[in-house]
């Protein structure tokens, strides 16, 4: 196969990824999302859902999450989902999330991370209110329109990192003090805690070249000329995870009304 021929082929597998990633985002925003529910933009690995009764439910890409819905996903499992403003969030794996989508009184819908982590892109509200509320064993995380990070560990202590926007962090145990986390920060609630004061990101999830470069030299100071392995990779920080079906997209943000 000569090169034009090797180039032309490749120029059509691009153009046939492209258009099933815009047939696949066509076929999801044509699908109407019921209020407190949620519509599957992707998924992957081994997801159960169970409805508001116990009942299983079967989800798959474009099915319809209902309100109240409580999704579990496996080791390496993952799945995409996008609410009824547009918001999205990626559940990733070995999590636990309650789709409570309750309408408080703020206006704002809620959900329950009880184990796990996810990645939400929440669309900006431009009235007072926070439009998302996320609630964990240990925190209350509320957001007027944000890229941000949650992770609730097995000892309940939750983590919230922001990447863009601010959000407010409460904790469980009292309404004050709260946290203001802007871009880049972070903060950590234990159980029955208040949040900690928050520092940067980087701080607390240092690079994972790093942390494994600060390794390697504490090896070698305590075994003189020792090596790693031929082919050795390196160490994965926590929170380092394998591919992602999606990301969630940037949603666009409307005209001041």
């Amino acid at each position: 196969m000569n090169r034009y021929v090797s180039g032309v082929l490749a120029s059509f597998i691009a153009m046939f990824a492209v258009l099933s990633a815009i047939g696949q985002t066509v076929a999801a925003s044509s699908v109407h999302v019921p209020h407190g529910g949620a519509v599957v933009l992707d998924l992957s690995g081994k997801i159960k859902v169970h409805g508001a009764g116990g009942n299983s439910l079967v989800i798959a890409r474009n099915g319809v999450v209902p309100q109240g819905a409580v999704i579990e996903t496996d080791p390496n499992a993952k799945v995409l989902l996008r609410l009824e403003d547009g918001s999205e969030i990626l559940l990733r794996e070995s999590s636990h999330l309650v789709m409570n989508q309750e309408t408080l009184p703020s206006g704002s819908t809620f959900f329950e991370l009880i184990l796990g982590k996810l990645r939400a892109v929440v669309t900006k509200r431009y009235t007072g209110t926070p439009s998302f509320q996320l609630g964990t064993p240990s925190a209350i995380v509320a957001v007027r329109g944000t890229r941000f990070e949650v992770e609730v560990n097995n000892h309940k202590v939750t983590e919230v990192d922001v990447e863009q926007g601010l959000v407010q962090v409460t904790g469980r145990a009292a309404s004050e003090p709260s946290v203001l986390l802007e871009p880049g920060f972070s903060t950590r609630v234990g159980l029955d805690r208040i949040p900690e004061a928050p520092v940067p990101t980087s701080r607390i999830r240092p690079d994972a070249r790093e942390e494994q470069e600060n390794k390697s030299k504490k090896n070698m100071r305590g075994k003189g000329s020792a090596h790693e392995p031929s082919g050795a990779t390196p160490e994965a920080r926590p929170g380092t995870e394998p591919p992602e079906p999606a990301e969630p997209a940037e949603t666009p943000k409307p005209a001041p009304q």
